[in-house]
């Protein structure tokens, strides 16, 4: 703050905020703007209302309370079947999704991007069997989710080549414009058609066993602890520099392999079996960004009594948003954001510790995995037990860490106010209001 005099401390978090900002920022920024990983993270985005309503059938069949299991039980497979239209043809929605967004940012038809990725996309993960007259079905679930990233890519990129090109059926300008659209499509739709069929059926290539060759050591690798460790280390860099971390790691390089992870988990729920995974998208919500990223919570109830006029107020505001899992109010009014007094419990003591916290809980078998796909504004202590299927001890562990984020606040909270303290006795007293 201005007339305060800067510490060793202070100075030497600076220049960590500024190697931050120069070096690891700007490549990861880089990134998460490439307009394929906009439309996969697009793509995802869009089709997550469906996993939630999915989710609802396992969080009925799957709470610990004998009396309503045993109610529960004649409507089982009806109840599942809600689950497997919407998780199990997950990979057919995302090639929908993201050949929509594809030809948004290339200015195609969103329609009929749409209608030829999932027609390329069935052809690719499951032609028809002529003798039998069926499809498998089982294989549009999230062992084909990268190939339909994929299709809905080429599909895109092929239309677009078509397009800039002007290759195609061209009518005269009274034709009517959706006619016109129909018939420039066509031959494009036919070389697309022509290559996925040619190289599914008639070479009897599986694309999918490739593209999964090539990332199952990913898959395995994000489930780790390391890999947990090094994104969250990442994650809140960035968020301390001011820059949206999480668009750029969890739900940007991290997110296909979380939505794949908690589908694996629904399932094996849905069958009975052991969780596979740790790492899933509720996981995040549950562990790490807890009313948001940096667990503040405890930060604001610390403040709620503040001496500071100004912390005291915006907490009061900052509140009931954050219970919600809404927080920026607090990052950026504190602010939190590039404050080197901050920056240890900002980086290490929060979300960092909290991820840590849980998937360690979680690897000894003391709680749940989270496999239910909750709405991200679930309030604390609720969304829990609803990712867990009704898990109690995952409850208790989240209130333990709030805690436990909140000794760690404390001191450094009881710093800044001070700091906030000096400055208001020395402003006018119009300037201490928010």
């Amino acid at each position: 703050m201005e007339g305060t005099k800067v510490s060793k401390f202070e100075a030497t978090m600076n220049r960590v905020s500024d190697f931050v900002e120069r070096k690891i920022a700007p490549p990861m920024v880089k990134l998460g703007n490439n307009r394929y990983m906009m439309a996969i993270r697009g793509g995802l985005i869009r089709v997550i209302p469906l996993f939630i309503i999915g989710s609802i059938p396992l969080i009925l069949t799957n709470l610990p309370v004998e009396s309503w299991a045993n109610a529960m039980k004649p409507f089982y497979d009806s109840l599942n079947t809600l689950f497997n239209m919407t998780f199990g043809f997950m990979s057919l929605w995302l090639a929908l999704s993201i050949g929509a967004e594809m030809a948004r940012i290339y200015k195609l038809d969103e329609t009929m991007i749409s209608i030829v990725s999932v027609a390329c996309y069935m052809i690719s993960a499951s032609p028809i069997n002529l003798k039998d007259g069926t499809v498998t079905v089982s294989a549009w679930g999230s062992n084909t989710m990268f190939l339909a990233f994929v299709v809905g890519i080429v599909v895109a990129e092929v239309m677009r080549l078509f397009r800039d090109h002007n290759w195609g059926i061209k009518l005269p300008g009274g034709v009517p414009e959706n006619i016109t659209a129909s018939f420039a499509s066509l031959i494009p739709m036919a070389v697309l058609f022509v290559f996925f069929w040619f190289l599914r059926v008639i070479l009897g290539f599986e694309l999918n066993k490739l593209l999964m060759m090539i990332v199952s050591p990913l898959m395995v690798a994000t489930d780790t602890w390391w890999a947990l460790a090094l994104t969250l280390l990442i994650l809140q860099l960035l968020w301390f520099v001011g820059i949206h971390g999480g668009s750029l790691t969890f739900w940007g390089v991290l997110y296909p392999f979380l939505i794949s992870n908690i589908s694996e988990n629904a399932a094996a729920a849905a069958a009975g079996q052991a969780l596979p995974h740790i790492l899933t998208e509720p996981f995040i919500f549950t562990y790490c960004n807890v009313t948001g990223t940096a667990i503040t919570l405890p930060l604001i109830i610390i403040w709620l009594s503040s001496k500071s006029v100004r912390l005291k107020k915006l907490s009061r505001l900052c509140l009931i948003p954050d219970i919600f899992g809404i927080n920026e109010p607090i990052l950026f009014g504190a602010p939190l954001i590039m404050n080197p007094l901050m920056f240890l419990p900002f980086v290490f003591g929060s979300t960092f510790l909290g991820g840590m916290y849980g998937y360690i809980i979680t690897k000894l078998g003391w709680v749940t995995a989270p496999y239910i796909q909750v709405p991200w504004t679930t309030p604390i202590l609720i969304q829990p037990y609803l990712a867990t299927g009704g898990d109690w001890r995952a409850v208790v562990a989240q209130l333990i860490l709030l805690v436990v984020v909140g000794l760690i606040w404390y001191p450094f909270a009881k710093v800044w106010e001070r700091r906030c303290v000096e400055q208001e006795m020395a402003s006018p007293a119009d300037e201490k209001t928010l």
